[in-house]
């Protein structure tokens, strides 16, 4: 395997493993759309959006 090989499987190596912690990154500080009324129920204490 030459240098250039090398280099490049690498660079592939520490690209995907950035790719890979910015989705669970995302993942984790997202809310996914059937949970948004439970999370805003929780913010503001119960019942107030309810009509």
């Amino acid at each position: 395997m030459n240098k250039n090989q090398k280099i490049f499987r690498w660079v592939l190596i520490i690209f995907t493993l950035l790719m890979a912690a910015l989705a669970i990154q995302m993942g984790i500080n997202t809310t996914a759309p059937w949970n948004k009324k439970k999370s805003v129920e929780r913010a503001w204490g119960g019942d107030t959006l309810k009509k």
